[in-house]
């Protein structure tokens, strides 16, 4: 019964907290999305000398080039607005369902460890958050959110090191939160590892192979896009938060009120 009220709750959770997110992002992050893919046609190799045939075909990324847009004609693109903003929504309410499932787990964890109620809406707000810390405040730090079109490392290696940045972000807020004495500052040299390995990034900036009238117009996008990425994300982090605080508060306390009195060794 526990284990279903966790996953409902995660549920309900990520379908409000994606949504809520899905909505922020429709009036401030998708309008500079589909600006800066205007210009990505505009793209050329640096070095690249235009040519009727090089015009003729896809032209060849340069080595290790990673690119949020692609050159093949027959890819999908969203055919309007509406479709762009119905499939953001529906990426938006998974992403959320699964961090919720995380969320609603480690606070039902947090509250049976110190069997008393410590869950709510309140206290979800810290859990929220630090997710948000961890997931996209600190690896904003090294790989800030990236317009549609800008040129980055491989994929491979910024996905790595987003992963270490985010496992050092929660076990040094771990650090910082659970341990008792001068040692929970050692979470702060943990936040510090991954900038001291550092993070993947290509010479060249990323907008190398535009014009530069066109690199100079993106270039004007990219403070307006982090702001309402941070925004759309803090924004779903919170929700997160605050409704897993109060659906464990809710719905999974009684569960485990009732696990707790049917197995009084187990409390």
């Amino acid at each position: 019964m526990l284990f279903r009220r966790i996953v409902l709750c995660a549920l309900l959770v990520g379908v409000l907290a994606g949504l809520l997110a899905s909505a922020v992002q429709h009036g401030q992050a998708i309008p500079l999305i589909a600006a800066t893919e205007s210009f990505e046609g505009s793209w050329e190799p640096p070095g690249a000398t235009a040519s009727p045939e090089a015009s003729a075909h896809d032209h060849e990324h340069a080595p290790g080039a990673a690119h949020a847009h692609s050159h093949d004609t027959a890819a999908w693109a969203p055919e309007d607005a509406t479709q762009r903003h119905v499939w953001t929504a529906v990426a938006n309410v998974l992403t959320a369902i699964g961090f919720g499932l995380i969320l609603v787990a480690a606070i039902t964890t947090w509250e049976h460890l110190r069997a008393r109620p410590v869950a709510s809406a309140r206290t979800g707000l810290m859990w929220g958050a630090a997710g948000w810390f961890c997931v996209f405040g600190l690896p904003t730090l090294g790989l800030p959110p990236e317009l549609p079109g800008s040129v980055a490392a491989p994929l491979g290696d910024r996905q790595a090191w987003w992963l270490l940045t985010a496992a050092s972000g929660a076990a040094g807020l771990a650090l910082i939160a659970f341990v008792r004495g001068p040692k929970r500052w050692l979470g702060l040299a943990v936040f510090a590892l991954p900038f001291a390995i550092g993070a993947p990034h290509l010479a060249g900036g990323p907008f190398a192979g535009y014009d530069a009238e066109i690199a100079r117009q993106m270039a004007t996008l990219v403070g307006p896009f982090a702001v309402a990425t941070a925004i759309a994300t803090a924004t779903q982090w919170l929700a997160l938060g605050a409704l897993s605080g109060w659906a464990v508060a809710r719905w999974v306390r009684p569960a485990l009120v009732a696990q707790a009195a049917a197995d009084p060794t187990h409390s």
